[in-house]
């Protein structure tokens, strides 16, 4: 399918990946800031009912090929189809041109000027609300675009394996972001046996109390799965075996939210 310009949004590059029924995926790159691009996979759902933008973790440095594969495949980065089967329309970013990587960047302005273009791109696509989820590094994307971008950000939070001890910079605690300044929902999963001495399972009582002004915080426990590879990289890290029930479980949430906010 060829490119083709949207609204302000230039793009710069697209293909389409027919999935054998499922929903098509879309490559594109826009521009974000001034000289820099941000390349993203955009899968659409048939009827969507929210739109999300998924955040992984660790460097966040995917590595989106042209033809729509990654080099690096995890729960949210290789979740499109999953979240899209439950009527939600997903972008998943890479780095912008000008990163190597998201460490020390996460919270900052410029990555929350990235992350409105994309909020922007998914509400001009569909009219429905637009969430933020992000997993382990990756929560800190998603809360500071609530924090930095105000009305502008996202409509809610899911916040999934989030790192809340770092003792080194390319471990991005969540409570970077102002918490206490986020008013819009937010749910907040976790493997009650996560092994990643970084995202302990005992600290969520405390993250969740950290969101003063949300309009509703739930806390989202999980359980089975299996272990496997690194701990802060697989396993019950990234719901390794579950992630599909943990998808429903996190569209479930949204969408029981949403109707009973009216939205």
């Amino acid at each position: 399918m060829p490119c083709m310009p949207k609204l302000m949004l230039t793009f710069l590059c697209a293909s389409l990946l027919p999935t054998m029924g499922l929903a098509q995926v879309e490559v594109k790159e826009i521009g974000t800031r001034p000289g820099v691009t941000l390349r993203f996979v955009y899968a659409r759902a048939e009827n969507p009912v929210a739109s999300a933008v998924l955040f992984q973790g660790g460097g966040g440095n995917i590595g989106i090929f042209p033809n729509g594969s990654m080099r690096n495949e995890n729960f949210l980065s290789g979740g499109a189809q999953r979240f899209v089967r439950n009527g939600i329309s997903v972008v998943i970013p890479d780095v912008p041109s000008d990163r190597r990587s998201l460490d020390e960047f996460r919270d900052g302005a410029e990555h929350a000027q990235d992350n409105a273009a994309l909020i922007e791109f998914l509400r001009q696509q569909a009219k429905v609300p637009v969430w933020a989820v992000g997993t382990s590094n990756g929560s800190l994307s998603a809360a500071a675009a609530s924090t930095h971008l105000k009305d502008k950000g996202p409509d809610g939070l899911v916040l999934t394996s989030s790192v809340t001890k770092a003792p080194f910079a390319a471990l991005h605690l969540v409570s970077l972001a102002p918490l206490r300044e986020i008013k819009v929902p937010v749910l907040v999963v976790h493997h009650k046996q996560d092994g990643c001495r970084f995202t302990p399972w005992d600290a969520m009582p405390e993250l969740v109390a950290a969101f003063k002004a949300a309009k509703k915080v739930d806390l989202m426990p999980v359980e089975g799965g299996r272990e496997g590879g690194n701990p802060c990289h697989s396993g019950y890290h990234q719901f390794l075996g579950i992630e599909a029930a943990v998808t429903d479980d996190i569209a479930a949430w949204i969408k029981r939210y949403q109707a009973e906010a009216g939205r």
